[in-house]
C-alpha cells in the first residue's frame, strides 16, 4: 500500500456539517480526540448517534494477526450487536471470510481482519455509533515468485456499524 491509497469516498468540511454529525463531533471532542481525527471518524461514517455503555461492556477490532491494535489511537470498535452481525455473515463452518470482513467494514489493506481485539468498557460512558461507509483503495498483489499485479482500484462497500468510544474508558482483556 502506498500513502494515500486508502480513501473514504464521503467528503467533510468540518464548518459544514449535518445535524447528526455536530452532535458526533461534540461527542468526539469531549471523548479527547483531535480534529483531524475526529474529521477522519466523521468521513468514516453516516447516521451518527450516542449511545450508552456500562462498566464491563466489550468491544471489539479487527486487525492484523501479530499486530496489535493501540487501544490509544483506534477509534473503530464494534459492540456486542455490531460483532454479532459481523460474524453471523461472515464466520461460517470455523472460518471467517476475511475479505467479507474487510468489505463490511471498509478496512484498509494493511489491516488483515486476522485477529481480533477484545476490550473491556471501564465505566459507564457515551460512544458514537454509525454506519460505516463506503472506501477506496489501491492495492498490489505479488506473489513470491515476484509476479505482481501492479496496483488495481478496489471499492468496499461498508455497512457495518462501528463505536468510537473515549480510550481512556477501556482496558485491555
Amino acid at each position: 500500500m502506498k500513502d494515500q491509497s486508502f480513501k473514504t469516498t464521503k467528503q467533510v468540511e468540518l464548518d459544514n456539517l449535518a445535524e447528526d454529525e455536530i452532535k458526533a463531533h461534540d461527542e468526539l471532542k469531549r471523548q479527547g480526540w483531535d480534529n483531524k481525527k475526529i474529521k477522519q471518524i466523521i468521513k468514516s461514517g453516516d447516521g451518527f448517534e450516542t449511545k450508552a455503555l456500562e462498566e464491563g461492556d466489550k468491544l471489539y477490532g479487527f486487525n492484523t494477526k501479530g499486530r496489535e491494535k493501540n487501544i490509544k489511537t483506534s477509534a473503530y470498535w464494534l459492540d456486542e450487536n455490531g460483532f454479532q452481525d459481523v460474524q453471523s455473515r461472515y464466520f461460517k463452518n470455523g472460518q471467517w471470510d476475511k475479505e467479507g470482513v474487510k468489505n463490511y467494514l471498509a478496512l484498509p489493506c494493511f489491516n488483515r481482519a486476522s485477529d481480533i481485539s477484545t476490550v473491556q468498557v471501564t465505566q459507564k460512558t457515551t460512544v458514537i455509533q454509525s454506519q460505516v461507509g463506503k472506501a477506496r483503495e489501491l492495492v498490489q498483489y505479488t506473489d513470491k515468485s515476484g509476479y505482481s499485479t501492479g496496483m488495481l482500484g478496489k471499492i468496499m462497500g461498508g455497512g457495518g456499524s462501528q463505536i468510537t468510544a473515549n480510550p481512556s474508558m477501556l482496558t485491555k482483556i
